[in-house]
């Protein structure tokens, strides 16, 4: 469920047959396209993407070797201190630890009031680790009714050179697969309908092999040429495939891996263009050997 901040003054649900079927579907031979184009200009918009930040409410807890709150303070600042502000960040949850505690959520606010400042607004997909009852209590200007889909927060962005949809596939109480429903399906295709003219690029917490209604979500993205790429966290892996010529982008976790290592903990810095996209990454380890890479994917359809 996304919720946006914006620059104001600081103040196993899926049978395992079903769930082996959509990781074959949905995963094949990762595809990234270099040299398109893409240059860090005024022509490009320029993003921020996280994931899976997991804070505590304890600011020394530590989780898998790694400590979250420290990691997220650290990528905060290498943000804050770019000299090409980004117009935005978006979080793909989780947001916070393991069940989203009031607590949690306090040191959220105060984690992340640092960006408002910078006039830099934060727009968050929950994941399954978080709850949202919790966190309007905590980030009190955000309204449950104001949603235009019922019991679900979804955000639209416009830019320049594309439309990015926050999507919500939070499936309370405490399911760990994503559900998006038919309201929010039934919206999502109506705002794609009246958005055609430029790129859409969806966003969500889980991977789609792990989100309930798949199915019926890819018949609404399938048709709808505009829509180029979907990003998403939920599985802690930095990768990429394509799936009916769109791109699938699992963005690296902040908070943690579950791969002792293997897996990259940082964050995504993006270019968009009319005909692509440029990430690059920023792990939080700067001795790997990713450090700095490049991947430019074209849009394919």
């Amino acid at each position: 469920m996304p919720i946006t901040f914006s620059p104001i003054k600081r103040r196993q649900f899926l049978a395992g047959s079903f769930a082996a079927g959509l990781s074959a579907v949905f995963f094949p031979k990762n595809i990234f396209a270099h040299n398109i184009d893409i240059k860090q200009t005024n022509s490009t918009d320029h993003w921020v993407f996280l994931s899976d930040t997991h804070v505590p409410s304890d600011p020394e807890k530590i989780l898998r070797g790694q400590n979250p709150n420290k990691n997220y303070i650290t990528v905060r600042d290498e943000i804050l201190k770019l000299t090409d502000k980004p117009k935005g960040i978006i979080v793909t949850g989780d947001f916070a630890l393991d069940i989203g505690t009031p607590e949690d959520y306090k040191q959220l606010v105060s984690l992340t009031a640092p960006y408002i400042d910078a006039g830099i607004s934060v727009h968050v997909a929950l994941g399954n680790h978080d709850r949202l009852n919790n966190f309007l209590d905590a980030f009190t200007q955000f309204k449950k009714e104001k949603s235009p889909v019922f019991n679900k927060y979804v955000t639209i962005l416009e830019t320049p050179n594309c439309n990015l949809f926050i999507l919500d596939s939070l499936f309370e109480p405490e399911h760990v697969s994503g559900y998006l429903g038919y309201l929010q399906r039934q919206w999502l295709a109506k705002e794609l309908d009246a958005r055609k003219e430029k790129p859409a690029l969806l966003f969500a917490h889980h991977n789609p092999g792990d989100i309930v209604d798949n199915q019926h979500f890819w018949y609404v993205v399938k048709p709808r040429k505009q829509v180029k790429a979907f990003f998403y966290g939920h599985t802690h892996v930095y990768q990429q495939s394509i799936l009916d010529n769109v791109h699938l982008i699992n963005l690296p976790a902040l908070g943690y891996d579950f791969q002792n290592g293997k897996q990259p903990i940082g964050w995504i810095d993006s270019r968009i263009a009319d005909n692509g996209i440029e990430l690059t990454l920023h792990p939080i380890d700067k001795t790997r050997s990713d450090n700095g890479e490049v991947k430019q994917f074209k849009w394919l359809r």
